[in-house]
């Protein structure tokens, strides 16, 4: 069976993308760019690292997190926007622990990441299940038990274990 891209492609469309989102093309850029795509390329080669996070009906899900988490992000942004451009800054910062239902240590870190994105909340810490989180205000802190964004990555952990 015939790859449908091969590994200096590969390498070279990864280095690329990373160039493009450099500010100025150098030599240390490229060089850091390749390295990079190397390594990312290798580690995607892998059998075990990534393949049971990107099968067919999980994939589909991974897309669905992302348009999740950009409107997230985006409602966020307009919520700290509107708290900034206010004459009566309402914010009451907060650190708070909360509880995921996620065992997949990976899918925490992606969630943990995907709270430290969204403008107005910041994952500190993680030990075990739990994540100590820097909240802007009460609101923010009351919303995490809602969180749509855990919601999708568990299903995506319920598709991987089966």
């Amino acid at each position: 069976m015939k790859k449908w891209i091969n590994k200096s492609e590969k390498i070279g469309i990864l280095a690329l993308f990373f160039l493009i989102l450099t500010e100025h093309i150098t030599v240390l850029n490229i060089v850091v760019a390749l390295l990079i795509a190397t390594l990312i390329s290798k580690s995607l080669d892998s059998k075990v690292l990534l393949r049971p996070y990107i099968r067919g009906r999980i994939l589909i899900k991974w897309i669905i997190y992302g348009g999740i988490l950009f409107y997230e992000v985006i409602k966020a942004n307009i919520q700290v926007a509107l708290i900034t451009l206010s004459r009566h800054m309402d914010i009451e910062p907060m650190v708070v622990t909360y509880e995921s239902q996620l065992s997949d240590e990976w899918l925490l870190t992606i969630l943990a990441n995907s709270i430290t994105l969204t403008p107005g909340t910041m994952t500190v810490d993680i030990k075990g299940n739990q994540l100590l989180i820097h909240c802007l205000n009460r609101s923010y802190s009351e919303g995490l038990s809602e969180m749509l964004l855990e919601k999708k990555l568990c299903e995506i952990e319920r598709d991987i274990n089966g």
